[in-house]
């Protein structure tokens, strides 16, 4: 009997250990998704400023003008790597933007996945209950921004939204604004000013009438301390 007690016990020993590699594998796990969902709800606090701002300027007069710091972070095996400003002309895009049927205005921030594919961090998506008749604006005197939804310079990512969206019916209300970082940046500073555009508009307006604008500048916060 002794003698099947000392074998028995090594045994238990294996179990022992097995169960508790487990339960430690799935304690840390669930601490890693908690930090996670911490960290993307913390951007979407982000998104949230940006929306704010860029409704008050929507509203307001020229030449208006909010500045918001933005902070591309990493949340978990998510890193944000881009930010998006962006109207759908058709509803079939606006299922994150609850009762905006006709077309809706997005805040969107993307990351890159292990392919190099960007995708949409859905859960910090804002949505901004503006017009669509607002247009956007890139200021060229601030970092450059994209007309696609490829952050600048990477003319073949893979954006994560059907390319003949943005690149193919020139007379697509559809209209994109994307920023991406820059070198080891993280922290940026966007500022929104109203004006008002005439003339180049009127093909999508259908008269010759100024319509709003938004002109956006986004600069690293760490390269305006230095200089």
């Amino acid at each position: 009997m002794k003698k099947r007690g000392q074998m028995e016990a090594p045994i238990e020993l294996f179990v022992a250990v097995i169960v508790l590699s487990l339960s430690l594998a799935l304690a840390f796990s669930v601490m890693s998704r908690t930090d996670e969902g911490k960290c993307i709800a913390k951007l979407r606090t982000e998104t949230d400023k940006l929306q704010a701002a860029m409704l008050d300027v929507a509203f307001a007069s020229p030449p208006t003008s909010r500045t918001v710091l933005f902070e591309m972070t990493r949340c978990g095996n998510l890193a944000i790597d881009g930010l998006r400003f962006v109207y759908y002309s058709k509803s079939e895009w606006c299922e994150l933007c609850q009762a905006h049927y006709g077309g809706c205005w997005q805040i969107v921030p993307i990351a890159k996945d292990q392919d190099g594919a960007y995708k949409i961090v859905s859960d910090a998506v804002s949505c901004v209950n503006i017009a669509g008749d607002i247009f956007l604006r890139s200021d060229d005197a601030c970092d450059e921004l994209s007309s696609n939804p490829c952050p600048p310079d990477e003319d073949d990512c893979k954006s994560g939204v059907p390319r003949g969206i943005w690149s193919g019916d020139p007379l697509s209300l559809t209209r994109w604004l994307t920023m991406g970082k820059s070198g080891t940046s993280t922290v940026y500073r966007i500022t929104l000013t109203k004006s008002v555009t005439a003339g180049s508009q009127e093909v999508t307006t259908g008269t010759g009438s100024e319509s709003g604008e938004i002109i956006v500048c986004a600069r690293s916060a760490a390269a305006e301390s230095e200089s």
